[in-house]
Order: C-alpha cells, then sequence, then structure tokens
C-alpha cells in the first residue's frame, strides 16, 4: 500500500507540474538571468508583473537606463506572447552611485541581485490552460573588463482562479523592488532647477515636503550622458526644504528641449534610498526667488550638519560689504563718488536716485562677473580664490596705469572729463550714469583684495555652493557696499547735510590726486614681492611715459595746427608703448622667497617665522608639536595690518616662544597650490587665514580674521 501511494504522489506531481509556473534560467560565471513573476498564476483580463532578474557574481554589476560615464542598460526585445497580450516598458529601481576604482569615473548601477519589472496583460478572452511568455534580453555585465549578455528567457503561468496569487518565492523580492521604483512627478512636489556657470552644471530640488530632512546624502541620475560629468567634482549642500548638487559639465554639453529629465535619490537617516523622477527647467529671474525661499528653512551647510544657514551668511555678506567701504583701498574711490554726489545737490531727486542705482548696479555686476568668473576657473581644476586677479602682475600693473591716471586727472595734469568718474556739475544724464556705474566697477576692482569682518564666512560659503546660491550671496556682498552711498541718494533728509557746490570741491579733487598716489604706491610694493625690483621699474617708467603722452593731449588744446598733429602722435607713441611693456618676461611671476627663523632680512618678514610647506607641516603634527599657520598676501591690506599691529608685536613673539610654537607663514601673493589646498580645507576661498594647532591630536582652532594680541595670546594659552 506504502507503494502504491507514493506512485500516486508521483503521478500526481507530474500531472501538476504544467500548472505550476515555469523559468529557464541563462547562467554563466559572471551573471543569472531569468523572467520570473510576482504572481503564481495568471488570470484572463489581470495585468502580470513579470520582472528580468539579474543576479551578478561578486564584484560584477548590471547597469540602469540612466547613464554614468559607462555601461549600456538592460534592454529586451522581440516578445513572444499569446495573440491580444501586450508588454509595457521596462522599468528600472533608483541605481547607486559606483564610483570606479583608480579613476575619475563614475557609473549608475546595480552591484547586487536585481529586479526589473515589466506589465503584461492578459486578453480578457484568454482561454487556455497556460499563460507562455518570452522575451530577448541584452544586458552588460561588468568588473574591471565588461561582457556583453544576450539570451531568451520565458515563463509559463498555469491559468485560472478569479484572482492574481503572491509567488512565495519572489515575495520579497517584488516588495523590495516596487519600494525602490522612482516616484513619478505627479506623485511628489520636487521643484527642479538648473543653471550653468563656467564649466559647471548645478541643480536645486525643492519641496515643501519633507522628502529632504534627516538626508544622509543625494545623487542626481540623468537619463542623457551630456549633461554631467559625475567625478571627480559633486558639491553637496542639504537642507530640510531644499538640495543643491554642482557637477562639472560633460565634455559635449548639451540640453534638449530647456529640461533635464533623471532621477533624484535621496538616501534617509535610516539608509533607505528613495528616488523621484524629475525634470529640471532653467534658472531664471521668475523663479530665482525661490533660492530666498529656501533661506527661511534653516541649515545650508555642505554637509546638512549644521553651520550657518543662508539667512545668516547673507547678512554676513551685507555686513562684510558695508565695512568694506571703510578700507584704505576703496574709502578714496567712495570720497569721489560723494564728492559727485554733492555736486549735484541742485538736481532732481529722481536724478540723485538713478545714480545711486548706477552705482550700486556697477558694484553688484562686478562682485557677480568676478565671482562667476572664479567659480569657472575653480570647475576648471585652476587653485584660485577671491581676489585671484590680484595675482596677476600684468592686471596689477593696470590698476597702477589706471590709479596713476586718475591722480593725474584729478591734478590738473590731464583732464579725462568728468563723465569718466562721474564729477562735475554740468554732465549729460547719460553720461553721468555712465561714470556713476564705471565708478561702483572702479570700487569693487579695488576692494577686492580686502576681506571685511564677515566676509570670510560669507565667501567661503558662497565658492562651495552652487552657482545660483553663489549669486545670490555674492549680490548681497556688493548691496553693501552700495548701500551708504545708496541711502544717501534716496534720502532727500541727509543730502541736507551734505556741503554746497562751490570752489572748495576743485581743492578737494586735487587733494584726492593723493590718495591715488597713495594707492599706486601700495601697488607698486605689490607688484615689487611678485616680480622683483626690475618688473617694478619697468611699470614705473611706463607710468612716466604714460604721464608724458596725456600731458602731450593736454598741451594739444593750446597749440597750432602743426604741433596739434605731432603732439597726437607722439602721445600715442608714448601711450602705445607704456602699454607694451606689460609684454616684458620681467613681468612674470616670480617664487616667493621668505626667511626663515634666524636667518636673512627679507623685507616682509615678521620674526620668527618658517615659510609654510605641506611637507614641514606633517613633520610637525607627527612630532606633536604646537603649530602657528599664517596664510596672507601682500595685496592683503587686512592680512598686512594684523602683522604689523599684532603678529609682529613682542607679546605674541613671547607667547609663541614660551608655548614652544613654531609659526609657519604662507604668502599667496603669488598662486601657490599648497596654499591653495590648505584654504579650501578650511573652506575659506582667499586670505587671511590664521590656524591655530595646539598639537597632540586636538582640533585645529581658526583665529578672527581681525587680529589682536589679546586674542592671539589668549588662544595659545588657554589650549
Amino acid at each position: 500500500m506504502r507503494k502504491l501511494a507514493s506512485v500516486i504522489v508521483i503521478f500526481a506531481s507530474l500531472l501538476a507540474m504544467p500548472l505550476a509556473a515555469q523559468a529557464e534560467v541563462l547562467k554563466g560565471e559572471e551573471i543569472e538571468v531569468e523572467l520570473v513573476s510576482a504572481s503564481a498564476n495568471a488570470v484572463a483580463g489581470e495585468t502580470l508583473t513579470l520582472a528580468v532578474r539579474l543576479d551578478p557574481t561578486e564584484h560584477w554589476h548590471t547597469y540602469s537606463r540612466w547613464q554614468g560615464d559607462s555601461g549600456d542598460a538592460t534592454a529586451l526585445m522581440d516578445w513572444e506572447l499569446p495573440a491580444g497580450a501586450v508588454a509595457g516598458e521596462l522599468q528600472f529601481p533608483t541605481p547607486t552611485w559606483l564610483p570606479f576604482p583608480g579613476s575619475d569615473l563614475v557609473t549608475f548601477a546595480y552591484e547586487e541581485e536585481i529586479f526589473l519589472p515589466v506589465t503584461v496583460t492578459v486578453p480578457e478572452d484568454y482561454s487556455a490552460e497556460s499563460f507562455a511568455a518570452s522575451v530577448y534580453v541584452q544586458w552588460q555585465v561588468c568588473d574591471d573588463i565588461c561582457i556583453l549578455g544576450e539570451g531568451r528567457v520565458g515563463i509559463e503561468l498555469p491559468v485560472g482562479g478569479l484572482s492574481l496569487e503572491t509567488e512565495p518565492k519572489w515575495e520579497q523580492a517584488f516588495t523590495k523592488t516596487f519600494a525602490s521604483l522612482p516616484l513619478a512627478q505627479e506623485e511628489h512636489d520636487i521643484q527642479s532647477l538648473f543653471a550653468v556657470g563656467g564649466e559647471r552644471i548645478s541643480l536645486s530640488f525643492q519641496s515643501d515636503e519633507t522628502v529632504f530632512e534627516g538626508a544622509r546624502d543625494v545623487w542626481f541620475f540623468p537619463e542623457s550622458k551630456r549633461i554631467l560629468k559625475p567625478a571627480p567634482l559633486r558639491d553637496v549642500t542639504l537642507s530640510p526644504g531644499m538640495v543643491q548638487i554642482t557637477h562639472e559639465q560633460a565634455r559635449r554639453f548639451r540640453v534638449e528641449n530647456d529640461s533635464i529629465p533623471g532621477v533624484l535619490a535621496v538616501t534617509g537617516a535610516n539608509g533607505d534610498t528613495q528616488g523621484y523622477l524629475v525634470s529640471a527647467i532653467p534658472a531664471s529671474a521668475a523663479n530665482l526667488s525661490s533660492v530666498t525661499a529656501f533661506a527661511a528653512n534653516g541649515s545650508a551647510s555642505g554637509d546638512g550638519t549644521g553651520g550657518p544657514g543662508l539667512l545668516s551668511v547673507i547678512f554676513f555678506a551685507l555686513a562684510g560689504g558695508l565695512i568694506l567701504n571703510l578700507m584704505p583701498c576703496v574709502f578714496p574711490v567712495l570720497s569721489l563718488k560723494v564728492l559727485s554726489l554733492a555736486s549735484k545737490g541742485q538736481s532732481a531727486a529722481s536724478e540723485q536716485r538713478l545714480h545711486g542705482v548706477a552705482y550700486t548696479a556697477g558694484i553688484i555686476v562686478t562682485f557677480m562677473l568676478l565671482a562667476s568668473i572664479l567659480i569657472a576657473l575653480r570647475a576648471g581644476g585652476e587653485a584660485v580664490g577671491w581676489a585671484f586677479q590680484l595675482q596677476s602682475p600684468w592686471f596689477v600693473s593696470l590698476l597702477i596705469f589706471l590709479f596713476f591716471s586718475f591722480g593725474l586727472s584729478l591734478s590738473g595734469v590731464f583732464e579725462f572729463g568728468t563723465s569718466f568718474m562721474g564729477l562735475g556739475n554740468n554732465l549729460a544724464s547719460k553720461s553721468g550714469y555712465k561714470g556713476s556705474f564705471f565708478t561702483g566697477v572702479l570700487a569693487t576692482a579695488v576692494a577686492s583684495p580686502c576681506t571685511a569682518p564677515f566676509m570670510g564666512a560669507a565667501l567661503g560659503f558662497a565658492l562651495s555652493q552652487s552657482w545660483l546660491v553663489a549669486m545670490l550671496v555674492f549680490f548681497f556682498l556688493g548691496l553693501g557696499m552700495a548701500l551708504p552711498f545708496l541711502v544717501l541718494s534716496f534720502s532727500p533728509a541727509l543730502m541736507k547735510f551734505m556741503p554746497k557746490p562751490g570752489a572748495w570741491m576743485n581743492t578737494f579733487k586735487e587733494f584726492m590726486a593723493f590718495p591715488m598716489y597713495a594707492t599706486v604706491l601700495w601697488l607698486l610694493w605689490v607688484l615689487g614681492n611678485q616680480v622683483g625690483v626690475n618688473g617694478m621699474a619697468i611699470v614705473v617708467g611706463a607710468c612716466i611715459l604714460l604721464a608724458f603722452g596725456l600731458w602731450l593731449l593736454q598741451k594739444r588744446t593750446v597749440v597750432g595746427p602743426f604741433w596739434r598733429n605731432a603732439n597726437a602722435v607722439m602721445a600715442t607713441i608714448a601711450i602705445v608703448v607704456a602699454f607694451y611693456s606689460l609684454q616684458s618676461p620681467m613681468l612674470e611671476s616670480r617664487p616667493m622667497t621668505q626667511s626663515y627663523a634666524g636667518g636673512g632680512d627679507d623685507e616682509y618678514m615678521v620674526a620668527n617665522y618658517e615659510a609654510f610647506g605641506t611637507a614641514r607641516f606633517e613633520e610637525l603634527q607627527a612630532e606633536g608639536k604646537p603649530v602657528f599657520i599664517n596664510m596672507t598676501a601682500a595685496w592683503c591690506i587686512t592680512c598686512l595690518a594684523n602683522e604689523q599691529t599684532t603678529l609682529s608685536s613682542e607679546r605674541v613673539i613671547q607667547a609663541m616662544a614660551d608655548q614652544g610654537i613654531t609659526y609657519l607663514k604662507g604668502d599667496w601673493t603669488n598662486q601657490d597650490p599648497e596654499i591653495s589646498r590648505v584654504l579650501d580645507a578650511f573652506n575659506r576661498p582667499s586670505v587671511p587665514l590664521y590656524v591655530y594647532y595646539p598639537g597632540a591630536g586636538k582640533e585645529p582652532v581658526i583665529l578672527p580674521q581681525i587680529l589682536t594680541p589679546s586674542i592671539v595670546v589668549d588662544t595659545f594659552t588657554n589650549l
């Protein structure tokens, strides 16, 4: 009887086999591929959920439809289905960000077993006992090498029952797969923008929901390879209401239909990742206000762990710009602008306001232009920071020519015309507004070497963010600098306190030539530190030629026709030769020479310091010795003031000696990649930077940008 029962069971099992799901598996050394079903049966009129299962062996991976630097997505073709059955599109779960070891390449891939779902609709009049489906699959599986695979996979399901029954074998896998599919755009409220600056592309994603609250990290996977270069640059800013992601552009950058579709992947605090299908549109003046809305949502730190919020950074930028007006490099230009406004004391209020707006526009536009150039250079791999233009001897020489010419004009050697600096009583409105705009440009150019209190944090934050956020910060920095004059031009009550126009204005104008000459002297000193005495002498000689040419042009008005033409020719030759001198090889930057402790008489040696070098710093760190680092530059007014008033004081020098502190000084007057890396490490775009390493594994301390002996000594003695 037992044997008979066993035979009956086996026979029944053989009869039942056609009624169970059957699938063939393509097996290889690198991967297994098969077609599986979420249900154990098929029902007429219902929609089946099938999936291509790809299970790569360890260290191998497959690819998604969102393409990175390499890899082709799995593709289906040539379905074989019963008559009337219809297959849908292949769906892809949210991929992972997979860097390729030893390179800058990044792929968007699946490192583990993955199920790619696809729906198949069974006809309502289907009456067969089983439902068979097969499809031809092409895939790519990669490790150190990539292998293309293809083959036909199929499945046969029994037909019957009133509803679809879950297949226990794959239930958990399909549940996980459905959770990892990106949400469609209509299922979330994320708004997406993109902006292009230089060689960077920045994307911002905003949501009123708690999509980004507690997020650990975010990634953006575009559908096209022509959008971004995934590595090495990837700057991410996280906040509860918004995320910003900045990349380098792809080599052949191209945006089709003014949108960038892709999937945004957000990893939450629990480690789970949720994808969202998005389509970013270009940022414009109309939707830029959404960035400001982000400011009200709290933190905007690069790692989402706190740090200053955007509102705080905007305040810092506004305050820093305001303080810039007190810097000695800016004050002469601002004085001239106030003089210009005094000369218009009898003008209409609307005209005064327009001059204030033009001056403000000149400052803001120049700040944003300099910032955009800086961002583009940094995106291109250049180790540059704020005031990078002052590291070019050519640019410094042009500033010398400019300020020297202004001084000559104010002294009466040559009259450029009042519209050139926005001075005078008889300005035509159009030219006068141009003069106000240009004065704002000039004020920004000479203010760029100065780093006022509050500015360092604002600039560091701005240059670590997307282009959109950076421009917002620099807008408020420029607004802060222009604010005193803007308020004055819009306030009739304050204008009443301005001195009345009169003969005193000509005397004051001539007096203001001397601050211009002082600025020239400072710039010549900067140039001498960059190129040496011979290069500085060439520029001084060029200034003499420039003065001679301008003097000749001035004399043209009091001589006859022959000498008028002769003067014009000689003046042109003198001015051309002056500018041609900038081509001299003696104006190329030379390595900075810094004196070491106990030796040399370098003109801007403080006392007992060594020149900063990464190797020397690491040596001192390994020995556990305390180190004080001073990152400075000859064109940095704040740096020089701190060195003269504080770092060279006997009290600070004695404190260093008592604490056994090694003083390292880095000179950034000319470009230096080692110093640039240190500035970047502390999220500072420019000098000054003062850092104290107490030693013995203690965390470094950043000192304020404005130093006093008490601040420095207290830092040394309390740590």
